[in-house]
């Protein structure tokens, strides 16, 4: 037999010895049965009780052997030597899975019974909550309960030696930490820091904060880490503070949201996004009474199978597939990452004057968001109840159905799928009905000041001034569009465009050089393509 490699030849043995009942080793570039050889002599020590160990080695000439060969530059791996001969009884299926090299602790199991150990369960119990956990037979699990005291055992040993080198370099590391802190203050004004220490005279928590960005000291050794962070008009994430904190204790967490809301001067934030830590929980009911707190989704989705799988039985299912379209239901693709320059050049797609109007007052990430909610809003149909509500279905999908509360004296709006209240950008099916109503410019209550630029922020719901330089900047925009759009159709068009673009710019360049420098009107200069 011939292999591509030494590792590729071990795979095959070893899976042929899995199957035939032994196990094998490793001897240079040979592989052995697990028995071959000859047991050490030991000498046992007089005057002292000593243990007989039974050897497993028997001299079995159980074997195959190998030779590297080049050939043509290419390099095998040939059998020169196989013997499938035993001195010694080859075991049943259910016995060789419990030899050395066959018993693995796998990752999942391991993380499981340090959790139960660190629980006070005995190894014995361990094994038995694996085995329930699995819903397999006592002594099923491919390792033994010796596998599990030793893995215990060796991983204490760790943990130890790793305590003892941390332990060592905490105190000089914290002093280090304290005394950066002191020279950022001293470098700079607006930076802000604040510590605590325990009746022990150590350092209990720290926080730290600068005027304009948030640095993260990443040596923490053993201390946990935490960041306040959200997103600008913009989409871009921003960072407002970080913390260090000793443990996840409510008044530890509690303290963190003191700091924090005295960084920004005593304003709380209007919503909170945090995981299921109930201690968390509490110290933003204490600290944070009116502050709206969310959970992330994520952390719901992997603890639904244990909170609802049970009472729910087999309505489960249809639960969870509930519960997932509604997860995906909103503007998670418009609110991608993008570049600067992608966001900076925004054509019209819907062709509708909402979008215009949209697109004069809103950041591009806002707008951006909003109109492809404009585009998905055209897929779905809308079907008036008896209630004066309305039913918006999607044209292709059977499910997903969203129901639309329209006022229209108050000019208000609700939908049940909430988009609104969670992002603040109008949903596709809140926006179909106002297309179907005629509406040419959304009601003001819907531009929320998150999303407006901010020179939108005090008149955003006035038309914008219809002036010369707005209006030539306008026709420019509609005109590149054109000129990109087409010119992209073949490789031709789009040398063509390319070469003769250059010229005529470089020659209207050339002449707006030699024009008079001033001619009594002064052109504003912040205006751009994008309006």
């Amino acid at each position: 037999m011939v292999f591509k490699s030494d590792d590729d030849a071990f795979k095959y043995y070893g899976n042929f010895a899995r199957k035939s009942g032994f196990s094998l080793c490793i001897y240079k570039h040979d592989f052995v049965c697990y028995r071959s050889g000859f047991a050490p002599v030991r000498k046992k020590p007089s005057g002292e009780h000593h243990r007989d160990r039974k050897s497993v080695r028997y001299s079995c000439n159980a074997k195959m052997y190998l030779s590297k060969e080049v050939v043509e530059g290419v390099s095998k791996w040939c059998v020169v030597q196989f013997s499938h001969v035993h001195n010694h009884e080859l075991l049943e299926d259910n016995q060789v899975r419990l030899l050395p090299a066959y018993r693995k602790i796998h990752a999942a199991d391991q993380e499981r019974i340090l959790l139960l150990s660190k629980a006070g369960f005995p190894i014995h119990r361990i094994v038995k909550v694996l085995e329930l956990e699995k819903g397999i037979q006592g002594g099923q699990l491919p390792f033994l309960e010796r596998d599990v005291r030793n893995f215990i055992q060796n991983r204490k040993k760790v943990v130890q030696e790793n305590d003892a080198l941390l332990n060592e370099k905490r105190e000089n590391d914290i002093m280090e930490l304290l005394e950066a802190c002191k020279a950022s203050k001293q470098a700079d004004e607006g930076f802000s820091y604040v510590y605590s220490v325990d009746d022990n005279d150590k350092l209990e928590h720290i926080t730290w904060s600068y005027s304009n960005s948030v640095n993260a000291y990443t040596t923490t050794y053993g201390m946990l880490f935490g960041a306040w962070f959200g997103i600008d008009s913009n989409g871009r994430m921003i960072i407002f503070g970080c913390v260090l904190l000793q443990d996840e204790a409510p008044q530890s967490f509690a303290w963190a949201l003191q700091m924090f809301v005295w960084f920004n001067r005593g304003r709380s934030p209007q919503t909170i996004l945090t995981d299921l830590d109930p201690g968390l929980r509490d110290a933003v009911r204490g600290k944070l009474a009116n502050t709206k707190h969310i959970t992330c989704t994520w952390n719901i989705s992997p603890k639904l199978s244990s909170w609802f799988s049970v009472p729910l039985g087999s309505q489960y299912a249809e639960f969870r597939s509930e519960f997932d379209a509604l997860h995906y239901i909103g503007i998670s693709a418009a609110f991608q990452n993008q570049s600067h320059h992608e966001m900076q050049y925004m054509p019209s797609k819907a062709c509708i004057p909402m979008e215009e109007h949209a697109r004069s007052i809103l950041t591009p990430f806002g707008f951006n968001a909003l109109q492809n909610e404009l585009v998905l809003a055209m897929q779905y149909a809308m079907s008036e109840l008896a209630d004066g509500s309305y039913l918006l279905r999607h044209y292709k999908k059977m499910n997903g159905d969203c129901l639309v509360m329209w006022i229209p004296e108050e000019e208000q709006i609700h939908c049940s799928c909430k988009e609104f209240e969670s992002s603040g950008i109008l949903c596709r099916h809140a926006l179909s009905v106002f297309i179907r109503k005629n509406y040419f410019q959304l009601p003001s209550k819907y531009f929320i000041t998150r999303w407006l630029r901010e020179s939108s922020r005090t008149c955003y719901d006035e038309p914008a001034p219809q002036d010369s330089d707005n209006e030539w900047f306008r026709e420019y925009q509609s005109l590149s569009a054109s000129l990109f759009t087409e010119s992209s159709l073949t490789r031709g068009c789009t040398n063509y465009v390319r070469r003769e673009l250059m010229k005529e710019v470089k020659r209207i360049l050339e002449e707006v050089r030699s024009m008079p420098e001033t001619d009594g009107v002064t052109v504003d200069m912040t205006l751009s393509p994008t309006g």
